[in-house]
């Protein structure tokens, strides 16, 4: 897996330098001992022809150079020297020969009828250029290595709770409500410094944050237990308006928005409990899930004269709270229920997804761009408060299902759950 953290690209950025560094420093070294050889020894050797022949001319006697680097070799009318046969085919020029399992430098110059020959030895050239050239470079480089290496570690260390704090914050479930809020207190950072500051700042806002969170829910869990009881009241006069009247089709639509507004509550409960607290998973046959909603759902669908069925092309298991899937079935099913008009709501059980269908009215693209907001209702007149899909949405959110909604107007509307 490709590392990409900040100190995995330091470590990177402080290994190419080095490299560079490296590189350079040998490109360096190979420049400088082909200028040497090629130019600064080729000039010398051609000045020490120059010399050597001036002198000859005012001494005709004059001996070839001879020192510890140095051999001259002439060949003339009037010297002979020992002239190695490798050496006298060669031309006049600088070049190196292979001469006795060594390789020296050889000058040849011809002037007058006579040939010299001037063989430079540079070992001992090379050795001095070792000790004062290639180990005080060697010490420099040290120093640059050793000095990027502790400029490396301390940028590492000074970065160690920037790191820290990123892994925290990575590896915080956000999903459960339970243990949402990072825990920072191991973060290592000095007091005053910017990391320090940024993780002080970063527990404030958690504490304002899950504080806000929480009087959300209280006032959601207060707010269905305190409708509840106005609405009990309501249904009782429904009851007793029934009895006395008859049943009638407005009496009928009251009592089906008091169904709803009830199971509106009940969602708000239920959903309230699951993000409070972390909800058992368990595996659910969603095609008996789907079974005993149709029973359940089928007195509100026979009202609206709507058929509930369910076609069945898989047996589907999916692992999670039968809480939070019962809450996503039965608020796609409501609102197919409220917005189809009448015909058929189809909920289709197939493999890794359900879906549910109806005939409808259907919507068009505007529409269907708002649907899943909250408070937004399609242009039924039917009932409904504008929360069934957004509730939906956030379930399948908190559980990595996939939500896809299609709908065509004078078609009917098409919502799948697809299971991770």
């Amino acid at each position: 897996m490709k590392k990409t953290g900040v100190q995995h690209r330091l470590t990177r950025v402080y290994l190419v330098q080095l490299l560079l560094i490296s590189l350079a420093t040998v490109l360096g070294v190979w420049a400088t001992a082909n200028i040497i050889e090629h130019v600064l020894v080729k000039q010398a050797l051609i000045k020490e022809a120059d010399h050597y022949w001036s002198l000859v001319e005012e001494n005709p006697t004059q001996p070839r150079p001879n020192t510890r680097h140095l051999l001259g070799l002439l060949s003339s009318d009037a010297v002979q020297d020992p002239v190695p046969d490798v050496l006298a085919d060669l031309p006049d020029g600088y070049q190196r020969v292979d001469l006795a399992g060594e390789r020296p430098i050889v000058y040849i110059e011809h002037r007058d009828g006579a040939r010299l020959y001037l063989i430079f030895d540079e070992k001992r050239v090379s050795v001095l250029a070792f000790l004062f050239g290639i180990l005080p470079l060697t010490g420099v480089l040290l120093v640059i290595y050793i000095t990027s290496f502790l400029g490396w570690k301390k940028s590492r260390d000074l970065l160690s709770p920037l790191v820290q704090l990123s892994d925290a914050l990575r590896h915080t479930p956000v999903n459960d409500p339970s243990v949402a809020r990072p825990d920072l207190s191991d973060i290592a950072a000095d007091s005053g410094s910017e990391v320090a500051v940024l993780v002080a700042a970063l527990d404030g806002y958690a504490d304002r944050l899950v504080s806000f969170v929480e009087r959300e829910r209280q006032f959601t869990r207060d707010a269905s237990h305190e409708l509840r009881t106005p609405l009990a009241v309501f249904r009782a006069n429904l009851e007793l308006l029934v009895t006395q009247v008859g049943d009638r089709p407005l009496i009928r639509r009251m009592d089906d928005t008091v169904d709803d507004m009830e199971a509106t509550l009940e969602t708000l409960l239920m959903l309230a409990r699951t993000e409070q607290h972390s909800q058992q998973s368990e595996d659910v046959i969603v095609n008996d899930l789907a079974v005993n909603l149709i029973e359940r759902l089928n007195p509100l669908a026979e009202r609206k004269q709507i058929r509930l069925q369910v076609r069945q092309t898989a047996l589907l298991s999916v692992n999670c709270p039968e809480a939070a899937l019962t809450i996503v079935l039965t608020n796609l099913v409501r609102n197919a229920i409220n917005y189809s008009g009448s015909g058929d709501v189809t909920i289709v059980v197939m493999d890794k997804a359900v879906q549910v269908v109806d005939y409808g009215a259907g919507m068009d693209a505007d529409e269907l761009a708002r649907v899943l907001q909250p408070f937004e209702r399609g242009g039924s007149l039917e009932g409904g408060h504008g929360l069934g899909l957004a509730i939906v949405q956030r379930l399948c959110e908190r559980y990595d299902w996939e939500l896809m909604v299609a709908s065509e107007p004078g078609k009917g509307t098409e919502v799948r759950v697809q299971f991770s």
